[in-house]
């Protein structure tokens, strides 16, 4: 009897059970006690196991606890952070969806940790004597115990670089990597629909719950669930220039132009015969409108075609003297170059009529006008002024240019009108605004973004130099504008025998001999063209001496200019 009794209690001591033998305390689920019955067996069958390790193996022991002791600290650490997470962000957001989709259940939200700042969020302020600890750890404790793993790091970088040329032939078995893995916010509802309502007001809740900003929305509701997925926004670079724009060029059509890099470093391309003739730049003073309008004539001359300007202001000063470009910044000057563009235009449709569908109407004509909101004004003042009695009140230049606008495809007249609020009175109607299918906009407002392009969700308008939203058909793409140099430009405009061939030897300043304005242009000075004239005259530094003429203007030596940036550099740390 007692070898039975005794049978049985050990046999509930190893398995976990209550030793009385009552009822209810199940193994994997907690039941009527505090724990499940596995963690009973743990604890009935650890603790003298581990006493036992102790008085036999003390030394091994207390290292094998103390190792155990520190991992379990940092998994409760974890696990501490992941419950202020989830109750923090995940708990509210699952309570402000759920009643008005009429779910109860089967509303699942996964928000990635490393989203944003969110975990960040959760640390509390530092206190001083918290923070000074944290810098004698950095300084002192922290370089000591990474010692070898940075050594380490750095030996197996080496290897990887040694190893590279026979590794490299192995990339045609790798998979390609997913172009939208990466931290985002998952959610996922058991119903086979959701409303356009229902989805405005989860995205509403996310966007207020989740304080994660410019986040990219995607729903997916094919299948007996609805999945939506929230991913941070890919950018472009933060700069283009002169090797993007010379790489570009020879693999363009004529009617193609290299606009600058979209997200993913993907270069971005319009074309003005297939998307639009024409197009519209819209943006506040400053965003970079004539570096972009820029471009676009660059790559017009480069073709052998023809550019008018009509700038009032002056942006454009690139293009004085270029061959193939008419520069006109009086209203006399604008009037007569629209007449003269619109009876072109007329000449080749005439012709076009007896002509074969891919028939070449010559040249691309291109027309930039420059704040228009200005120069319609600027021309209907001219022609009040000059009209003769019983002549037309509306200016000829004004409607030479809508016609521009509704016929310029097929006779390759294309404009750019740039203006900081495009409306349509400043385009000459909404008929006319109509025809720009090509719509750039930069540092834009709310106001700005509706009236232009409405059926385009409006992104966060970006502060980066030369970054803009290009809209097509709906359709916005953000993009980091090419920027080039006044010499650049000069250089890419020249027309050739192969126009898509772009050497660096064409920039001027780029060979021994330069004047002032090409060092300036070219980057040899760090300084403007006025603060550099004012520094030579006071002979700032080791003032260079002229070595030659270029008209009137003086030659100095590349190394002399150079010496001149790096002794006046030495000059100012001196003081």
């Amino acid at each position: 009897m007692k070898a039975r009794t005794m049978g049985r209690l050990t046999y509930r001591y190893l398995s976990g059970r209550p030793l009385t033998g009552r009822a209810g305390y199940p193994y994997r689920r907690r039941g009527r006690g505090r724990l499940t019955g596995w963690q009973r067996q743990i604890i009935r069958v650890g603790v003298p196991t581990a006493g036992g390790l102790v008085a036999a193996l003390p030394q091994q022991t207390l290292t094998a606890a103390g190792t155990v002791a520190a991992v379990a600290l940092w998994r409760g650490r974890c696990r501490l952070v992941r419950r202020r997470f989830h109750a923090e962000y995940i708990a509210p957001t699952l309570a402000a969806i759920t009643p008005p989709l009429g779910l109860q259940t089967g509303v699942r939200l996964h928000v990635d940790p490393s989203l944003g700042n969110l975990t960040p969020r959760l640390a509390k302020p530092l206190s001083p004597a918290e923070t000074a600890l944290r810098l004698w750890y950095g300084e002192h404790v922290e370089p000591v115990l990474r010692w070898l793993p940075d050594h380490a790091q750095r030996a197996l970088w080496t290897v990887q670089r040694h190893a590279r040329p026979v590794t490299s032939r192995m990339e045609v078995f790798r998979r390609p990597a997913d172009p939208d893995a990466g931290p985002r916010i998952e959610l996922t509802v058991d119903t086979p629909y959701l409303t356009k309502e229902q989805r405005q007001l989860v995205s509403s809740v996310i966007g207020s719950k989740i304080p994660v900003s410019d986040l990219v929305e995607s729903w997916h509701q094919v299948g007996p669930r609805v999945r939506a997925t929230w991913t941070v926004r890919k950018r472009p670079p933060a700069a283009v220039g002169h090797d993007q724009v010379a790489a570009q060029l020879p693999r363009l059509a004529e009617w193609e132009f290299y606009l600058g890099q979209g997200a993913g470093d993907v270069p971005v391309v319009i074309s003005l015969r297939d998307d639009s003739p024409h197009i519209a730049e819209s943006a506040g003073s400053g965003a970079g409108k004539s570096v972009l309008a820029q471009l676009v004539a660059v790559q017009v001359l480069r073709r052998g075609g023809r550019v008018t300007i009509l700038d009032r202001k002056g942006s454009h000063r690139w293009a004085l003297g270029q061959p193939g470009v008419d520069y006109c910044t009086r209203p006399a000057q604008m009037h007569t170059a629209l007449l003269r563009l619109a009876e072109l235009a007329d000449e080749r449709n005439t012709l076009a009529l007896h002509e074969a569908d891919d028939w070449d109407p010559g040249p691309r004509e291109l027309v930039i006008c420059e704040e228009m909101n200005a120069t319609i004004g600027q021309l209907a003042n001219y022609w009040a002024d000059v009209r003769d009695k019983g002549e037309p009140k509306r200016s000829p230049a004004v409607s030479a240019l809508a016609d521009l606008l509704f016929m310029g495809r097929s006779a390759k007249v294309n404009v750019l009108a740039i203006a900081q609020m495009l409306t349509a009175r400043a385009i000459g109607g909404p008929e006319a605004r109509e025809n720009f299918g090509i719509r750039l906009l930069a540092r834009y407002t709310a106001n700005n973004w509706k009236m232009l392009v409405p059926e385009a969700a409006m992104p966060r308008a970006s502060r980066t130099l030369g970054r803009w939203q290009c809209v097509i058909g709906g359709q916005a793409t953000e993009v980091q504008v090419a920027y080039l140099t006044t010499a650049q430009a000069r250089a890419l405009s020249k027309a050739s025998a192969d126009p898509d061939t772009a050497l660096s030897r064409d920039v001027p300043g780029d060979g021994d001999m330069m004047t002032l304005r090409d060092a300036v242009d070219a980057g040899v000075l760090p300084w403007s063209y006025e603060a550099a004239k004012k520094r030579l005259q006071r002979r700032v530094g080791t003032a260079p001496t002229p070595v030659g003429k270029r008209g009137t203007a003086d030659l100095y030596a590349r190394a002399d200019l150079a010496a001149w940036v790096a002794s006046s550099r030495a000059e100012a740390a001196a003081r």
